[in-house]
């Protein structure tokens, strides 16, 4: 139904699109389109390998990003690391500095709610496995299967790597039950400093167990 392949330059604007579909709901102009494709231009290149879902038509529905700890190498001769491209986060930070994105007030406060449970993350969770699922995005009309083959090709590339243990973190307002199903662990939760009773949670999965994940 779906083929997965390495991401490519030119998949940026789609894959924008899925992770507009798959972290917010507000209606959005092209000038938070504009913010999208470049945080999903950063986020992507800063990671360790992204893969990308493609329908028969060759329409990208779904990405799925991996970075790697600073001190875990993995095995293969032909790591293919995304180029860290700091004129892209040069660019964006001016953009913003200079009041250009201009987002639309909608997008603004569901934005402001996302950036704030990323800060959530905390490095000693991460510090101690080899490899972060940092970005798990699908459209929503395709969510059924596509999740799956998604972390079935993440998890085939954490074994051909060597990596033993996967982290990732996410929370209650998202699809933190997917990841249960799949034999990911919860390992640490932190209830939101808001007070609306929401958690951070930060999942492990160890590749013994990887006959677990679903196809």
């Amino acid at each position: 139904m779906f083929t997965i392949r390495p991401y490519r330059a030119e998949d940026v604007k789609d894959c924008s699109r899925c992770f507009y579909e798959d972290f917010f709901t507000c209606p959005i102009d092209g000038n938070d389109r504009g913010f999208l494709r470049d945080y999903v231009q950063i986020l992507i290149e800063k990671c360790s390998f992204t893969y990308v879902a493609e329908t028969s038509d060759h329409q990208v529905v779904g990405f799925i990003c991996g970075i790697y700890d600073i001190k875990f190498h993995p095995k293969k001769s032909n790591f293919d690391r995304c180029k860290k491209h700091y004129g892209a986060w040069c660019r964006m930070f001016l953009k913003f500095y200079l009041g250009q994105y201009r987002l639309s007030e909608a997008f603004q406060k569901q934005l402001d709610d996302f950036l704030l449970q990323l800060r959530e993350r905390e490095e000693k969770y991460f510090d101690s496995c080899d490899l972060e699922l940092a970005a798990l995005s699908s459209r929503k009309d395709y969510r059924k299967g596509l999740g799956t083959v998604l972390v079935s090709k993440f998890m085939d590339r954490a074994e051909a790597d060597r990596a033993s243990t996967v982290r990732l973190l996410t929370n209650t307002l998202a699809t933190w039950k997917f990841y249960e199903k799949r034999g990911f662990i919860k390992k640490a939760e932190k209830p939101f400093p808001d007070g609306s009773g929401q958690k951070t949670l930060i999942y492990e999965y160890r590749l013994e167990q990887k006959g677990s994940i679903g196809r």
